[in-house]
This record gives C-alpha cells, structure tokens and sequence, in this order.
C-alpha cells in the first residue's frame, strides 16, 4: 500500500512538473525584456541579457551569455541595428527560436531606438507575440490578451505625447538617443552631443548661447548619463538637470518600460509649462 502511494505520488509531482513547465527566454535589452514580460506574464522565465549598467554599443557576448542562450527557448533581440553581433549568435543556437523585434519596422536616418516611438513599441510588442505563440501555443490566448492590454497602455500614452505642449525646444547635454522619439512626436531638440559623440568647442559653445538666450531652465539626460559635459552646461548656465530615459542603459531593472516613458512624460511637461 505505501509502495502504491509513493508510486502515485511520483507520478503526479512528475506530470505537474511537466504540466506547468516554464519556457525559458533569454532578451537582449531592457525594452524588449520588459515587453516580453508583459505578455508573458507568470507564464515563462525571462531572463535579461545586458544586464544594468551596459551600454548595447560596447557589448559583446561572453561563453556564459552564448550558454545562456543555447539553454534558452526563445532569443528575442531589438535588431541587428543595435545589436551587430546578433546575426552571428542566432547562428550558433539551433535549438533557440531568435525573434528579431524590429522585423519590417522601417528605420528613420538608421535609427535604432524604435522603442521611443510607441507606436513603433506596439509593432515590436506583436512581433514578439507571434514567436511566443509559435514557442507556445497552449498559451497563446493569454499571450494575446496580456498583449492587447499592454499596447492599449503604450496607445495611450502615445496619445498622451502627441498633444503634449511643443513651443519649447528640448535641450539635450548627454549623450542623444532619442531621435526617434523626437520625430514621431514632433518636439524640436537642441543636443550639446552629435549621438554619443563628445561636442565640439563650437557646439558646446552654440548650446550654452541657446539655453542663455532662451533663458531654459532645464537640460535633460539619460538615466546615468550625468558626464563632464552635462555637469559643466548645468554649472555655467544654473539649468537644472532632468531625466529622459531611453530604455538604452538602466540604472536597474526594478523600473517598467511604461514607468520610464511616463517619467518622461512628466519632466517634458514640467519643461515645457515653467
């Protein structure tokens, strides 16, 4: 009779075990790490990458990254835009669904921060939908709603930005990703750098006369994007130092992609209506 019982038992730990196994993914960046997790749900593991702190353009992957990805149901990555050595890993991981996020979204001037286009955000949200329905159909219909309520948030807030107050410019003194969000919005900038490059005297020169002359009294920055040249604008002209996070480098993964655009939302405002 005990035999029987712990045979039973076995039995049913093995099944449950099987039943409510989670699928294993593996994400490049903070934005598609969040996005997949929004769909996902309690229903896979997903892990990040490029962990806080790294930027995307230094990284390369170690052995233990590659591992991770061979041990991984789905790879889901933001394009081989940013992520140059993409190409070459989904390669290496025959057994690994690769979703690339950007596929048959148009790049603008080659920009790869498509996520700060929340219109383009939803696009990448379904691309990664239809590889987690293909890695998991039994789940699919929870996928799809989880989905759906998520780019209703993101449609939302897309809204929001549309209408938001523009009759300033922007002033940008670190390092500038955020071009696609500027022109999907339509918000004219002034950035002290060209991309990630260092500003040149002249145009230090030209974007301390712009805040002086227009009497701006904020300059914004990236999460931990607080160098030299931003200190220094700050110090010189007394602006005062705000957050526009691209999702690009995260101080943390505690944050939620919608939590990071709706800080923006309030510190352009807040720009915007002084």
């Amino acid at each position: 009779m005990k035999l029987r019982t712990i045979v039973i038992l076995a039995l049913f730990t093995f099944t449950a075990s099987h039943a409510y196994a989670e699928i294993s993914i593996t994400c490049s960046m903070f934005p598609v790490y969040d996005f997949t997790r929004n769909i996902t749900g309690s229903l896979a593991n997903v892990k990040l990458l490029m962990r806080p702190g790294i930027d995307p353009h230094d990284y390369e992957p170690s052995p233990m990254d590659i591992k991770a990805l061979n041990d991984s149901d789905m790879f889901i990555f933001t394009g081989s835009n940013m992520e140059h050595w993409a190409g070459d890993i989904s390669r290496s991981l025959p057994h690994t669904l690769i979703i690339d996020a950007s596929q048959n979204i148009p790049l603008t001037d080659n920009d790869p921060h498509i996520w700060l286009d929340l219109s383009m955000a939803q696009r990448m949200v379904m691309n990664i939908l239809r590889g987690l329905c293909e890695v998991d159909p039994d789940n699919a219909q929870e996928y799809t709603r989880n989905a759906d309520t998520f780019c209703a948030e993101l449609g939302e807030l897309d809204g929001a930005f549309m209408v938001m107050r523009k009759d300033k410019a922007l002033v940008f003194a670190g390092e500038f990703s955020a071009g696609c969000f500027m022109r999907h919005y339509g918000f004219e900038y002034v950035s002290a750098y060209d991309g990630e490059n260092e500003p040149s005297v002249m145009r230090m020169a030209s974007t301390l006369k712009y805040i002086r002359e227009h009497k701006t009294r904020y300059i914004f920055t990236d999460y931990g994007g607080i160098t030299d040249v931003t200190r220094a604008i700050s110090d010189e002209t007394g602006a005062e130092i705000l957050t526009f996070g691209t999702g690009h480098v995260m101080p943390d993964d505690d944050m939620t992609f919608l939590e990071v655009m709706r800080e923006n939302y309030r510190n352009i405002s807040e720009a915007m209506n002084d």
